[in-house]
């Protein structure tokens, strides 16, 4: 294995660490009541969507710098902050527990505003990057 490639996964693997981290204290912090809004997991997931799409804007795939920096913090952070198993889990919970209609709303709901939220990110990531190029720098 080449050394740019163990550079590229050691960076997913930290910032992986990171971002499970990040979100084990956040749902420790500020833990759910069965049969409620899982806020926690949302508002994670959320900005989870939205930072990816700024880094993605930011920084096009493709270009050569801050590539194990883009890793590290889109894959590696993000990958790890964010949790699609756990939103399906707590939809199920609601769905089969006696919220349908709180089940329904959040399964469909957080994936609407994720879509919503990367778009945003995607489109002020490349606002930045357009007026980095602009200015030069």
């Amino acid at each position: 294995m080449s050394s740019s490639r163990r550079t590229s996964l050691a960076a997913v693997g930290a910032g992986g660490a990171l971002g499970t981290l990040l979100r084990a204290a956040a749902e420790a912090a500020w833990p759910t009541p069965p049969g409620h809004l899982p806020v926690t997991t949302l508002v994670i997931n959320l900005a989870g969507a939205l930072c990816l799409g700024l880094l993605t804007g930011a920084w096009a795939v493709g270009q050569g710098r801050g590539s194990t920096l883009r890793l590290a913090l889109g894959t590696g952070v993000m990958g790890g902050l964010t949790t699609h198993s756990t939103y399906v889990l707590e939809a199920h919970g609601l769905l089969t527990g006696g919220s349908p209609a709180l089940g329904a709303a959040y399964l469909l709901g957080s994936l609407a505003a994720g879509l919503l939220a990367s778009a945003l990110g995607l489109l002020l990531g490349g606002s930045l990057r357009g007026r980095h190029h602009r200015e030069g720098t």
